[in-house]
């Protein structure tokens, strides 16, 4: 009869049975680090390259929002000055109203000549309520929907973080790779095979997650929040490094909320909660998602909340059915190889 030399559950070395020793691993860690580096290093000359229309792209959303903020104020103010003038059906009170909203501005003006003489000239100024009611058009008045910075190394710094970003998405891949590579040669068959059948899943949930917050929720949260600021009176001046780590961190936030279902059968395969556990509690379950898309959402409403409440009650539902009927990890260590086995 053959067994493996030696017994594992009493050894005190845990490299003492693999074919690697620990100076082995080491050696193979720093290769698999050095390799991702040097693939980070050239996504981020990529990055580098492409970071000026990647800050366009993260710009878009806040400013086609601040367009529609301008425009409807616009509006407002020019349908109000109008109302207020078709109040006045006399032209004597309209025009003794446009010059009591006016105001004199006084100019010297010196005429052309070398011996020209200064005139003086009175400017009626119309105030900013009674401008659009004479504008042709809101863009006219729509002031330019930009980003401002408040030091002057505030818009390199911004460039070389989304620059840096870029670097790290387009290297994930061969970074991912390289950490497989040195992962997956610890594990057995059926290990393996359950990570080449989830990983998409994930993947997947993840860009789902991130397509909802860049084209749904932010777009709808941005809205709310000038509209908020419009009740409230207050200017925005947005400034530039905080929208773009606000616009990057929301899609992360979300693709990782996205990862629920995983997250259930992992903990049901590791025997920490039952299955049974996530039907019977399903209701106060639902409860701790919507609290934690109130806190989650771009913006404190009802309907931001729900853009991301739902979805996670959906994603629960469908962790219950993977643990329901995913398959069961199966128990499929082959046989040593004849080098580490003795006969007795």
């Amino acid at each position: 009869m053959r067994f493996p030399i030696g017994g594992r559950e009493n050894d005190d070395d845990l490299f003492a049975h693999t074919r690697m020793s620990f100076g082995d691993h080491i050696e193979e860690l720093r290769l698999r680090l050095f390799r991702a580096i040097l693939g980070f290093l050239a996504a981020l000359v990529i990055g580098l390259c492409v970071g000026q229309p990647m800050l366009e792209i993260i710009q878009a959303p806040i400013r086609t929002q601040l367009l529609e903020f301008y425009k409807a104020r616009i509006t407002t103010m020019r349908q109000g000055v109008i109302d207020d003038l078709n109040a006045r059906q006399d032209p004597d009170a309209i025009k003794k109203y446009m010059e009591e909203q006016s105001q004199i501005l006084t100019v010297q003006i010196k005429e052309e000549g070398d011996g020209g003489t200064w005139k003086t000239m009175l400017l009626r100024i119309l105030p900013r309520q009674l401008v659009p009611a004479i504008a042709s058009s809101n863009n006219e008045l729509t002031p330019p929907a930009s980003l401002t910075t408040l030091n002057i190394t505030e818009g390199i710094m911004t460039y070389l973080m989304v620059s840096v970003y870029c670097g790290i998405v387009l290297s994930s891949p061969w970074i991912f790779w390289q950490l497989w590579q040195f992962i997956g040669a610890g594990l057995y068959p059926h290990e393996k095979k359950y990570v080449y059948l989830y990983l998409p899943l994930s993947l997947g949930l993840f860009l789902a997650g991130c397509a909802l917050a860049e084209f749904g929720v932010l777009p709808l949260g941005v809205r709310y929040l000038l509209g908020f600021n419009a009740w409230l009176g207050v200017e925005p001046e947005l400034r530039l490094s905080e929208w773009v780590s606000f616009a990057v961190m929301v899609p992360l936030i979300f693709g990782a909320a996205f990862q629920t279902p995983l997250v259930m059968l992992f903990l049901e395969r590791m025997g920490i909660v039952d299955i049974k556990v996530y039907t019977k509690n399903r209701k106060l379950a639902i409860l701790i998602l919507f609290m934690v898309a109130a806190f989650l959402a771009v913006a404190p409403d009802p309907l931001n909340m729900t853009l991301l409440a739902v979805p996670l009650c959906l994603l629960y539902e469908l962790g219950i059915l993977l643990c329901r009927f995913a398959p069961k990890p199966t128990s499929d260590i082959g046989e040593p190889e004849p080098d580490e086995m003795v006969e007795v």
